[in-house]
């Protein structure tokens, strides 16, 4: 999907000439939210583990400063804005509630820094294509943090869909589920961009995506919602043409299962913990037209520490973007659609 123009948005080539490396030159990283857990848990070890990324500020609106002391940040500031403001930050990674990500990702870029923002992108298309028409009009990268291309892994499974060896794709599959227990969770709150498929639909939905090369021509979809106006399981069907079709489901209320499999007139692949692979992912079964059955091998390793030193080789001039805001949009579009086709907060 790279390359093209869509939805209005100028296709982007990803490039800040610094011509400085970010090897020899650590990219300087500000970080908002500190203490959400997708920060603690993946994205701080992979600025740590980075040698071409240094931690020089940060700000949580939940915890005070001084209670902030395990941060190997060179500061830590009172406030969000603080961070934005100061000078020697040029990356922001904003892993705040959805709602939140137009506001600080348009104000990020303003004030001169790139972003790294947490996906989703935004909660609809509108906002995410505002966001990207930002990054481009101040001439910063901009790239939703989905990691799950930076795994090894999912590489190989894109090279083995683009040589041909599964054949003309005839049918995909994804789920991606597992149980939400907190109840104060914002995944939880309408008013927090919350809900199963704005979580989890990313890491379903952009394999059919870039597997497909193509929007789909049809849709449907099913959701079961909350009183509170989530959708707490989400499933969707989506028709590529030309004898494609693909499948999705989502969901915080069913058991963890997360399962990527593409079918093709030559072989058929399928992928265990295809969304959130680790260091010893690196297996993948492909079954072929007689049955046969063989376990292919990857290369493993962290695909925080992964996306972390591209958008770091990225806005040193050193690499395109591999995954545009452009592609973000239309994703977001596509969600808006089956939100739409579902009923999901229509009452």
């Amino acid at each position: 999907m790279r390359g093209r123009r869509l939805c209005g948005v100028p296709a982007s080539d990803g490039r800040v000439l610094s011509g400085l490396s970010s090897e020899k030159y650590p990219v300087r990283w500000g970080v908002l939210a500190p203490t959400s857990t997708v920060a603690r848990l993946a994205v701080l070890p992979a600025l740590a583990a980075s040698a071409g990324a240094r931690l020089v500020a940060a700000a949580s609106q939940s915890c005070p400063p001084d209670q902030l002391g395990w941060l190997a940040a060179d500061r830590v500031h009172d406030g969000y804005q603080e961070v934005l403001d100061d000078p020697d930050v040029e990356v922001v990674y904003i892993p705040l509630p959805n709602s939140l990500h137009r506001e600080w990702t348009c104000r990020a870029v303003q004030a001169g820094k790139h972003v790294l923002c947490e996906k989703p992108l935004a909660s609809t298309g509108a906002d995410a294509l505002a966001m990207a028409r930002a990054a481009r009009a101040a001439g910063m990268v901009l790239m939703e943090a989905y990691m799950t291309p930076f795994h090894p892994r999912s590489m190989a499974v894109g090279e083995l869909v683009s040589s041909g060896r599964l054949g003309e794709l005839r049918f995909m599959r994804a789920a991606f589920t597992g149980v939400v227990t907190r109840s104060g969770d914002h995944r939880w709150q309408p008013e927090m961009g919350g809900g199963s498929l704005l979580d989890l639909g990313i890491y379903c939905l952009a394999p059919l995506l870039g597997a497909a090369g193509r929007l789909p021509r049809r849709m449907a979809a099913a959701a079961r919602e909350t009183p509170a106006g989530v959708d707490a399981s989400f499933a969707g069907w989506v028709d590529f043409g030309d004898g494609l079709a693909g499948s999705f489901e989502c969901s915080f209320e069913a058991p963890e299962r997360q399962q990527l499999e593409l079918v093709g007139t030559e072989a058929a692949l399928a992928v265990e913990r295809a969304f959130t692979p680790g260091p010893g992912d690196d297996q993948m079964v492909l079954t072929g037209r007689d049955g046969s059955r063989n376990a292919l091998v990857s290369g493993a390793g962290d695909p925080y520490l992964g996306m972390i030193e591209h958008m770091g080789a990225v806005v040193r001039g050193d690499a395109h973007l591999r995954r545009p805001p452009e592609d973000s949009v239309e994703l977001a579009g596509v969600v808006d659609q089956l939100r739409e086709l579902a009923g999901v907060g229509a009452q």
